[in-house]
């Protein structure tokens, strides 16, 4: 936040403000939710490939008066990191989104990638399964607005095809409008705890962007920290957990209408 913005703009209530031109051909959604797989797995990426931060996102309307402080520099509460070469961007966030900031946020970042030529959104979550205890390798799941991307992300990361469910929160915002606009959009979800925070399943979805985009993460930190990091984001994992309830997230354990 200390450098002078080169860029700034507002979309449905949200501000951008750019710190380097951005302009990537992908842009991971890591967003709290089930698990926090999509927190644990942006977070995991942005530190071992030690990305640095070129945009901020805010809203004095949509989301806390909240600054957070990284190194003893001013942050703002959402964030899009950037690969040294730019073809890939993270967008994380310190603060979980309430349910009248879900719509306008997907919406608008939407918006804001469309405008900055991105190809691709990639939204990373965890799917509830009562029986993750018993799960030694969760499995991972795709969803995606082509049937060709569909098929491409299966053939190089092994993920199943989920053949009916339904998609709750800020994902499913997303979806809906990356189709409308024309974006490819991916969503990857790792079989995980409902409301434990999970380093486990965020393996398996970092595995999975390592496999689509050719970076090289090292997950064995997940494996060896996962205590410490059940700890660390329990606060958070509480304050989203709210937030899904509140969100009416128990539908995505229920069929659809078409096969009750």
């Amino acid at each position: 936040m200390y450098a002078n913005p080169v860029y700034e703009e507002e979309i449905d209530g949200f501000t951008f403000i750019e710190y380097e031109r951005f302009a990537p051909e992908a842009l991971v959604l890591a967003l709290p939710d089930v698990g926090l797989v999509g927190a644990i797995t942006g977070l995991h990426i942005v530190r071992e490939l030690r990305l640095r931060d070129v945009v901020g996102i805010d809203s004095y309307n949509m989301l806390p008066p909240v600054t957070v402080i990284i190194d003893g520099v001013p942050k703002h509460p959402v964030r899009i990191y950037s690969t040294e070469d730019g073809k890939l961007g993270v967008l994380l966030t310190d603060v979980p989104f309430t349910p009248p900031a879900i719509i306008a946020f997907g919406v608008a970042v939407v918006r804001y990638a469309r405008s900055r030529g991105v190809k691709t959104l990639v939204s990373v979550t965890g799917i509830g399964n009562p029986a993750r205890f018993e799960i030694e390798k969760p499995n991972l799941y795709v969803v995606a607005n082509r049937p060709e991307l569909e098929k491409e992300v299966i053939e190089k990361t092994g993920a199943k095809k989920i053949p009916a469910g339904i998609l709750v929160g800020p994902y499913s915002i997303v979806l809906k409008e990356a189709s409308r606009r024309g974006l490819d959009n991916v969503v990857l979800l790792a079989d995980a705890f409902v409301d434990i925070p999970d380093p486990g399943a965020a393996i398996v979805t970092v595995e999975a962007l390592s496999k689509l985009y050719g970076i090289k993460v090292d997950t064995k930190k997940l494996e060896d920290e996962a205590d410490k990091i059940k700890m660390r984001l329990r606060e958070l994992m509480r304050e989203t957990r709210n937030l899904m309830a509140k969100m009416g997230k128990s539908m995505e354990y229920r069929p659809t209408l078409m096969y009750t």
